[in-house]
């Protein structure tokens, strides 16, 4: 039989296109190549190339899977990218307080999220982003006293 009478067979046997059947036996039910063959009833090799054609292969997946990741990181600082004003001068240039501090971690953010929008995700330097996100919420904690609360509290539970 060639390829094209074996996906006849199925289709009609299943009522479905080749597709959806080969998508619910490869991701929905996770059958290897050989248990979804045995399923089918077709040879192996017809069933390895059908899971290549479609992109069903584990690997092919996962490929795609993270290709498609990556181009919706793309979008994921757009807006705030935008909105970054680099020739705004820093209010707290002069004073090292929380304040400056603040100021300065709230300009590196706006930084990193610019360069990971110009750059599409793929700047090396953009993973120092979480750093300073992180770093701005500990500011806001202390701000707040709840970093304060959070020390005496494990004070007393040390004791």
């Amino acid at each position: 039989m060639r390829y094209l009478q074996y996906k006849g067979l199925v289709e009609r046997e299943y009522k479905k296109s080749l597709r959806k059947v080969m998508h619910e036996l490869c991701v929905e039910e996770g059958l290897t190549a050989s248990e979804g063959a045995k399923k089918l009833g077709i040879a192996k090799e017809v069933f390895s190339y059908w899971q290549r054609y479609y992109r069903l292969e584990p690997r092919q997946m996962l490929f795609d899977e993270t290709v498609n990741g990556l181009e919706s990181l793309q979008e994921l600082y757009a807006v705030d990218a935008e909105a970054v004003d680099f020739s705004k001068p820093l209010q707290y240039e002069k004073e090292e307080s929380i304040k400056g501090l603040e100021e300065l971690i709230e300009r590196m953010i706006g930084y990193y999220k610019f360069l990971h929008y110009k750059t599409e995700g793929l700047a090396a330097e953009t993973a120092n982003l979480p750093l300073y996100e992180f770093s701005y919420g500990v500011v806001e904690r202390y701000r707040s006293g709840e970093l304060l609360r959070e020390v005496k509290e494990k004070a007393v539970a040390e004791k």
